[in-house]
């Protein structure tokens, strides 16, 4: 999972709900709108405690010798084949060292509803700022974003795990856009379209990419998934 520019490390963030919906209100996600849920599980019960609407899953899984292969030969076939991808997503590169985390979450907020996004926020600010730009130019921008870092930071000390510099875990995120799923990874070279699905069926219809990354790691079991959906009223 390479980055091409790895000289400012933002520290790896935390896969918790608790700790990613306090990011999110400082980025200006309106959490009374949408918040971060764990899923328990890729069967019906699981995806029945998930409040609807679900706006996107953000996916944590470990990098593996074999992920690098699987991830070029990916390309290679896309490359091929081709792929449609819709003008109107918002995808950006990762520049910034073990930044994905943020920018996972950053990756589904800004593909979903304008409406959980409060108006002069980081957040949206952000968005304005990088309209109209190529990926390369979303990322260097995120990765100059000072404010963004800075909550990016607060985030990561408030997690349970020890920090390091170096990690072998990786976030993805998955977003609905326009009736087809959208695999959004700053580390590689474009958005992965996994196919069509609907607002009703797309978290299982993710759960079934997901359970490709089980089967290229049968041994693995230290996944997570965290889906942002309807906040929980109180």
């Amino acid at each position: 999972m390479d980055i091409e520019q790895q000289d400012d490390n933002w520290m790896p963030l935390e896969s918790n709900p608790q700790v990613m919906n306090e990011q999110a209100i400082k980025f200006g996600i309106n959490i009374d709108v949408a918040q971060f849920h764990d899923l328990l599980g890729f069967e019906d019960w699981a995806f029945e405690m998930i409040p609807q609407p679900i706006y996107g899953v953000v996916f944590n899984f470990p990098i593996k010798e074999n992920t690098d292969q699987f991830v070029q030969q990916e390309a290679d076939l896309i490359q091929e084949k081709g792929q449609h991808v819709s003008p109107n997503l918002f995808y950006m590169k990762q520049l910034a060292k073990n930044a994905c985390g943020t920018i996972a979450m950053v990756h589904v907020a800004l593909n979903v509803d304008p409406a959980i996004i409060q108006e002069g926020s980081y957040l949206a600010e952000f968005r304005k700022s990088v309209q109209g730009k190529t990926p390369q130019q979303i990322g260097e921008a995120f990765k100059q974003a000072k404010e963004l870092k800075q909550v990016h930071k607060e985030a990561v000390e408030q997690g349970e795990s020890a920090c390091c510099d170096e990690v072998d875990r990786h976030f993805v995120a998955f977003v609905l856009k326009e009736g087809d799923i959208y695999e959004l990874d700053g580390c590689k070279k474009f958005p992965i379209n996994h196919g069509k699905s609907t607002p009703e069926t797309f978290l299982a219809d993710v759960s079934k990419v997901i359970q490709k990354f089980f089967e290229r790691d049968p041994n693995e079991v230290s996944f997570s998934t965290v889906v942002l959906a309807k906040a929980l009223q109180e």
